[in-house]
């Protein structure tokens, strides 16, 4: 008799994807895992926000930063791509918790760069390397990609606003000197980013209590529902995740809790070099359901 394996079953549905795909699942009671290209390094897009808030939460607990303090949002602080704040009066007073809940719920590209700034990047790689993750990086924010994507890197930062970049990227190629590659950008590899959420949902990224609050705001992202949770049974699950999303590449980071049994998986997919992003939505969708199917059967 022919055992087919969890690996087997995600080659079969990357079958057609015309672009790479890295995949990392781990059922969390078994310790049952599957990699494909799972050290090969990906673009992170928005993905990057996770180690961030993980960053932000330690800073918490050391007192370094208050969730209750308030800053004013200028409009040089303004950000392209996605979320509400662009949209928003100058002026407007945000606490940095509701910045978080924007960063994760709404991936607000204007929300991640304050909180960035505020924890630094160098802090949030320290901390990567403690944790044991060596080949993520964050280098870059969410400005830094934008701008980068539609040739306007040179630019000093003063000059990298909404009103330049809507200009040029008004008809202009997404491409990019580096933002959609693996040098000088933010990376990560599936099984570093599964081993990252392993370590929030056991409690060992930052304290319990934070990886808790990590995880609730994580719960309640409102992006990529046509990724993981496609295919998946809405109301039999719980889902925490993070996708991103920049040309070519589609990525979604998540935990699947199935509500009746209480197991719990941890799933990572990215995508580069994708020739339809639409495609690289499903490819992701395919992988979530065969793994799903696989870690529920009976």
């Amino acid at each position: 008799m022919i055992t087919v394996t969890l690996l087997d079953k995600i080659r079969e549905a990357e079958k057609g994807f015309g672009g790479t795909l890295g995949v990392a699942v781990k059922h969390l009671g078994s310790g049952e895992s599957a990699s494909l290209n799972g050290d090969e390094l990906f673009p992170t897009a928005s993905v990057f926000k996770i180690p961030v808030i993980v960053e932000f939460y330690r800073q918490l607990e050391s007192g370094a930063v208050s969730l209750d303090e308030k800053i004013p949002l200028m409009d040089g602080d303004k950000v392209p791509g996605s979320g509400i704040l662009k949209e928003l009066s100058e002026g407007l007073e945000i606490s940095y918790r509701d910045l978080l809940e924007l960063m994760m719920v709404l991936s607000d590209n204007t929300a991640t760069d304050l909180v960035v700034e505020r924890v630094g990047k160098e802090r949030v790689n320290a901390t990567l390397h403690e944790l044991g993750l060596e080949k993520t990086l964050v280098v870059a924010d969410c400005r830094d990609i934008l701008f980068d994507l539609v040739g306007l890197s040179h630019l000093p930062d003063e000059e990298k606003t909404i009103a330049s970049f809507n200009e040029k990227a008004r008809g202009a190629q997404m491409g990019g000197t580096w933002s959609l590659g693996v040098e000088e950008n933010d990376v990560t590899t599936p099984d570093e980013m599964l081993r990252l959420l392993e370590m929030i949902v056991d409690g060992e990224a930052a304290s319990r209590e934070s990886c808790d609050a990590i995880l609730e705001i994580m719960g309640k992202c409102q992006t990529g529902i046509y990724r993981i949770s496609k295919y998946l049974p809405r109301e039999e699950i719980e889902f925490a995740h993070k996708t991103g999303s920049l040309p070519g590449v589609r990525n979604d980071a998540g935990i699947v809790t199935h509500l009746k049994t209480g197991q719990r998986y941890v799933i990572c997919c990215f995508t580069k070099d994708a020739e339809d992003v639409y495609s690289a939505e499903e490819v992701i969708a395919r992988v979530s359901k065969v793994a799903y199917d696989y870690f529920t059967s009976e």
